[in-house]
């Protein structure tokens, strides 16, 4: 469990941010067409696409590195 800590709050990260980019983007996108505001708002959502897809190779890649060290150990 200890081992398996960081996946664990990466996963915790990508997906809450994966979350709110979904539930944000459709309202800023209405408001950047109806609205015409500035385009800076989406900055935000596509930050929170970037966060998520960092967080999930970071996930994958501490996996991979476990998984390697306990195959070492054992």
């Amino acid at each position: 469990m200890k081992d398996y800590l960081w996946i664990y709050i990466l996963g915790g990260i990508a997906s809450t941010s994966l979350l709110f980019f979904l539930v944000t983007l459709s309202r800023d996108v209405f408001l950047v067409r109806k609205l015409r505001k500035k385009k800076l708002d989406l900055v935000f959502n596509f930050s929170l696409l970037a966060v998520s897809i960092a967080s999930l190779g970071l996930i994958i890649y501490l996996f991979v590195l476990l998984k390697d060290q306990i195959k070492l150990i054992g």
